[in-house]
C-alpha cells in the first residue's frame, strides 16, 4: 500500500537529478536518448527507478543481455509518449490492475472515458516496441519492451518484476 502512495507522489512530483539523466544517456544507445526524453517526467522517473533496481543482475547476465535489459527498462513505457496520459488515468490503470481481467475487458467496451486509459495500458508495449524498431534498437530490446506486461523470457520476467515493484 505504501509503495503505491510513494508511486503516486513520484508521478505527481517526479524528481530527477541531472546525474540520473547523464547515467541514462550513458546506458542508452545514442539513437535512444531522444526517445527516453520524449517520455513524460513521471515516466522518466519510473524508468530510472526500474533500471536502477535491475543493477544487481549485472553480474548474472552477459554484457549484451544486461545492456538490452537496461535499455528496455529505460524505455519500456516509451509507447505512452504517443498519447497524453493524465494522472487520473495512471491512477485508474494501477487500480484496475488489481481487478479481475473480466472487469478490465468489460470496461474497455464501455464509455471512452474509462476505455481510453485501459487501451493505453494494453497497447503501449506494442507502440513502444515499434518506436524502438523505428530508431534501430536490436530485436531483443524491442521484444523486452513488447513483453514487459506479459513476459515470455527470463529477461522479460526480470523487467516485469522490476516494473511491478515500482
Amino acid at each position: 500500500m505504501f509503495y503505491r502512495i510513494r508511486q503516486f507522489v513520484q508521478a505527481f512530483f517526479p524528481l530527477i537529478h541531472p546525474d540520473e539523466l547523464l547515467w541514462a544517456r550513458q546506458i542508452l544507445p545514442p539513437q535512444a536518448n531522444s526517445l527516453f526524453l520524449q517520455q513524460s517526467k513521471a515516466e522518466q522517473r519510473h524508468a530510472l527507478t526500474v533500471a536502477q533496481s535491475l543493477l544487481p543482475y549485472q553480474t548474472a547476465l552477459s554484457s549484451s543481455e544486461f545492456q538490452d535489459l537496461m535499455t528496455a527498462a529505460l524505455l519500456h513505457d516509451c509507447g505512452k509518449s504517443l498519447v497524453k496520459v493524465r494522472l487520473w488515468q495512471r491512477v485508474f490503470i494501477v487500480l484496475m490492475q488489481q481487478m479481475p481481467g473480466s472487469i478490465w475487458k468489460f470496461l474497455k467496451k464501455g464509455p471512452s472515458l474509462m476505455a481510453a486509459p485501459l487501451n493505453i495500458a494494453d497497447h503501449h508495449p506494442h507502440w513502444g516496441s515499434s518506436l524502438g524498431q523505428t530508431i534501430g534498437l536490436n530485436s531483443r530490446t524491442c521484444e523486452l519492451i513488447h513483453e514487459h506486461h506479459t513476459p515470455t523470457t527470463k529477461l522479460g520476467q526480470l523487467l516485469y518484476n522490476a516494473d511491478n515493484e515500482h
